[in-house]
């Protein structure tokens, strides 16, 4: 763990199965407890992480009041429900990754029925289709899933008393993908919407939106009006600079 400004640490929690090593998860001070700010994967190793980062602070799940998921993703929703559970905390997700949760991690034979004619529509071949239609089976795994009790549709503020963090909608990567931003400190919390070396992902899928590049580019213009002195992305390190990254990436 480390304490990227002051009153914000950032823990590096391992990733089982992609190419990136970690993802960054946000611990934020408040008056009433912690903001976390995503998550990590559902898995032992992720969860030990995070508990032995927090105990160098020398605070425990139960001193997480609120926690901001950034998109649905595993690697950053994955251990959502468990720490609401150990936590009692309260969870912000945008109305649009909510409901992603259940067609994607709990009851996932609509969604599966329908990669299959959409797979099918855009021309994959017969004898390879069952291998792409199930090739995300397995996530499920990685994920507790849990509800948001707050849900966000942007310009919101989520505050933790010493910050107040307004929400932006930044759909691309995901559709209900959110950035956190704290005018007075220039902070920018921006989850997979802009990393610093690498190009988020941006596909289309049945449950992308019908133009999720052109989605991504309008929201990140919009981001570039913003007033930034530190980014905070959800891998990799923490940069400065938003508007050169900005451009590189479009």
């Amino acid at each position: 763990m480390k304490e990227v400004t002051s009153g914000i640490y950032q823990l590096e929690l391992p990733l089982p199965v992609t190419g990136l090593k970690y993802v960054n998860t946000y611990l934020v001070k408040g008056d009433n407890g912690y903001l976390l700010i995503d998550t990590g994967w559902n898995t032992r190793e992720a969860f030990d992480s995070m508990e032995r980062q927090m105990a160098e602070i020398d605070i425990s799940f139960k001193d997480i009041s609120q926690i901001a998921v950034s998109h649905i993703h595993p690697d950053h929703y994955g251990l959502a429900g468990r720490i609401k559970q150990l936590s009692q905390a309260r969870l912000f997700i945008h109305h649009l990754e909510e409901n992603l949760i259940e067609p994607r991690y709990i009851n996932m034979g609509g969604l599966l029925a329908q990669l299959e004619h959409w797979l099918h529509v855009n021309g994959v071949i017969t004898d390879e289709l069952p291998q792409l239609q199930g090739a995300s089976l397995g996530m499920e795994r990685f994920v507790a899933s849990a509800l948001p009790d707050t849900r966000l549709y942007g310009n919101e503020v989520i505050s933790s008393g010493l910050f107040s963090f307004q929400v932006i909608w930044t759909p691309g990567h995901s559709p209900g993908h959110i950035c956190l931003y704290e005018p007075a400190r220039k902070i920018l919390v921006s989850g997979d919407h802009i990393l610093p070396t690498i190009t988020p992902n941006i596909g289309l899928h049945p449950q992308s939106s019908g133009n999720p590049l052109g989605d991504y580019l309008n929201s990140i213009n919009e981001i570039k009006e913003l007033d930034v002195d530190l980014v905070l992305p959800g891998h990799e390190n923490p940069f400065n600079d938003l508007p050169s990254r900005i451009e590189q990436l479009i």
